[in-house]
């Protein structure tokens, strides 16, 4: 069995109270700069204070390390949701629905139809030249509002001569016009908003809250025992960082004068 104690799950998550201070892509330059503006605070004088200082750096850092890290973990969380959709293409045009689905079965999607730019992907992927033309109408019609009244308008059946024809050009508005503005759309601050809503849950607040806590709970205490350190050598006139206190002088006590005697009249 092993022991609780030596378990560090904590710090391989999150980093918070792993032991490596500073990680290579880390900004050094960002550490030292909070490490001279501690130094210039406190003005450490020995080693322990010096401990002491370095303690509260590395909290901080850390600290900030969390919320790094929370933010990275968001925008994975992010791009890991449409990468798929972003690199997908549709299937090439082919002439009989026999060679489409050859073709389908064997460039299966690894993933199910999710949202709108699946739903593109599937209608683009399910045409072909010799696809009958009141089946076309209905798979426009299941598209939806938006994009059946978008196809119907920039590719009326009027306009063509064939229904082959007239299937080429929907699935060429589809592939370089409504695909191409359904991911646009996925990368507009709104949606990124959404997405990182739905990842930021409560419970993921929560545990961030938590390790910060614990982080101040430790700046309190070292700020405390540094404050008493140098509390008690100025008390044992072992320190330098205050000012030296004037030179005390000899106190002279004065009492009230002594009238002169009046002379005596005869």
């Amino acid at each position: 069995m092993v022991d609780k104690r030596f378990r560090r799950p904590s710090a391989l998550k999150h980093g918070g109270f792993s032991k490596t201070v500073l990680f290579p892509w880390e900004d050094v330059e960002e550490f030292e700069a909070l490490q001279r503006s501690l130094q210039d605070e406190w003005k450490p004088s020995g080693a322990l204070e010096e401990d002491a200082v370095f303690t509260i750096l590395t909290c901080i850092w850390r600290k900030r390390r969390i919320r790094d890290k929370r933010n990275l973990d968001t925008l994975a969380a992010l791009q890991e949701r449409e990468v798929e959709d972003l690199t997908a293409q549709p299937l090439p045009f082919f002439d009989t629905n026999l060679e489409k689905n050859n073709y389908s079965m064997s460039n299966r999607p690894a993933s199910d139809v999710r949202d709108r730019v699946s739903q593109l992907l599937g209608f683009s992927s399910s045409l072909y030249g010799r696809l009958d033309g009141r089946f076309l109408d209905l798979s426009i019609g299941m598209l939806g509002e938006e994009f059946s009244t978008h196809l119907k308008q920039e590719v009326p059946k009027e306009n063509y001569s064939t229904t082959p024809e007239w299937v080429q050009a929907i699935k060429r508005e589809v592939d370089e016009v409504l695909l191409q503005r359904v991911r646009a759309e996925m990368a507009s601050p709104v949606n990124l908003a959404a997405k990182a809503a739905a990842f930021i849950t409560t419970d993921r607040i929560i545990e961030d809250l938590v390790l910060e806590e614990r982080l101040d709970a430790m700046i309190d205490r070292t700020i405390r025992r540094l404050a008493q350190g140098k509390m008690m050598k100025q008390v044992a006139g072992l320190t330098t960082d205050y000012p030296e206190r004037a030179p005390s002088v000899p106190l002279k006590i004065v009492g009230p004068k002594k009238k002169r005697a009046k002379p005596k009249t005869k």
